[in-house]
């Protein structure tokens, strides 16, 4: 069976923490004003190097600042939030390389090289009940950017490998780079289930109950410090890059997890009933790659009772047609292929009114299939 790519998802797993801008010296003040107006503008009038030159100057007089006044400490938020600011910009310059050094740059300074080598040290700190709030607002923007680093690896990985086709020397690189994306998705999931689980367990002694290993992900339940967007982002991102490197039983617990997150859309609200969708259509296309049939069809028509609620929704309307074709392949492996057709068809007809060459491409392919073997 093929899976049609399964619909993506606008979480996030990192905001800027600039600080007051009183914060700031005058000539620091400056220079963020000027990397501002470079940066923050319509695209076709945006100059990133100009935003980079005067983001990196006042970096450096931060960090200079820094060494005789612990106002402006290397992981001060009102320096690491313009850190962060500075891998976004060679972000969109496609300079991956810098992306990456930046976002180590960053950890590094919270984390140090025992923190970023065992994600367990910050376990510890977080279960700390007199861990000072600032700490642990950083290690919770350390987790984010950690989040972030990964995807950098991913990216960096994922263009090497395209690279190699032309240039076989980049296939070393591109291994390497998906070697550091599952590391530090690793990191950010061990900081966050073990965190949970430790939590979790403390709730059930108080109240009298067992404890367990494999706690279910509840919004209620959830260590106030940690947010249901970013660990819904970070189980979503982590999952799908281990789905495209054809992990999929490490994909599937983290993706279910991220479900319960979300209460499956059971708000009705419109965000979180597309969001939720679009992990229906992550699970469907898992189960049509594992070949379990069973599993494939019950995410596929609860995922697209959902979708169907709001068509508007770009989300829901990606995760119908994700949904639509893997329904038709599980007809398709089931040999029903009138009902597969009917699936097909559909995916087709609303992939090309979105514009979607790719799955349109691969609709008209199963449908080919079918006809031959009907």
């Amino acid at each position: 069976m093929v899976a049609l790519g399964a619909a993506t998802i606008g979480f996030t797993g990192y905001s800027m923490f600039f600080g007051p801008g009183n914060l700031y010296p005058k000539s620091v003040r400056k220079l963020l004003r000027e990397g501002g107006m470079a940066y923050l503008r319509p695209k076709d009038k945006q100059d990133l190097p100009k935003a980079i030159e005067c983001y990196t100057k006042a970096l450096a007089e931060l960090d200079e600042l820094g060494t005789n006044d612990s106002k402006h400490a290397p992981d001060a938020p009102h320096i690491t939030g313009l850190i962060a600011r500075i891998a976004s910009v060679y972000s969109e310059m496609g300079d991956l390389d810098m992306v990456v050094k930046m976002y180590k740059d960053l950890l590094q300074r919270i984390l140090g090289d025992k923190g970023m080598e065992d994600p367990k040290t910050q376990v510890r700190k977080l279960l700390d009940d007199k861990l000072p709030k600032n700490e642990r607002e950083n290690i919770i923007r350390a987790l984010g950017c950690a989040n972030k680093l990964a995807e950098a690896y991913e990216k960096r990985g994922e263009r090497a490998e395209r690279r190699s086709i032309a240039l076989p020397d980049m296939k070393q690189a591109s291994s390497a780079d998906s070697l550091e994306a599952s590391r530090w998705y690793q990191w950010c999931l061990q900081v966050v289930m073990l965190t949970y689980q430790n939590h979790f367990n403390h709730l059930q002694l108080e109240q009298g109950k067992p404890v367990t290993n494999t706690p279910s992900f509840d919004p209620e339940t959830l260590p106030r410090y940690f947010s249901v967007d970013v660990v819904t982002s970070l189980l979503y991102n982590a999952a799908t890059f281990f789905a495209n490197h054809s992990q999929i039983d490490l994909a599937q617990p983290l993706l279910e997890r991220a479900l319960d997150l979300m209460r499956r859309g059971a708000d009705g609200k419109q965000e979180s009933v597309c969001r939720s969708s679009v992990l229906m259509s992550h699970l469907a296309n898992a189960n049509v790659m594992k070949k379990d049939l069973v599993a494939a069809e019950k995410w596929s028509i609860e995922g697209l009772q959902l979708a169907k609620k709001f068509p508007e929704n770009a989300e829901c309307l990606n995760s119908f047609v994700a949904l639509t074709y893997d329904l038709g392949a599980v007809y398709e492996a089931a040999g029903k292929y009138n009902s597969a057709r009917v699936q097909y068809r559909q995916a087709a007809e609303i992939a090309g009114d979105m514009g979607d060459d790719g799955a349109v491409k691969l609709t008209q392919d199963a449908l080919s299939r079918i006809s031959k073997a009907a």
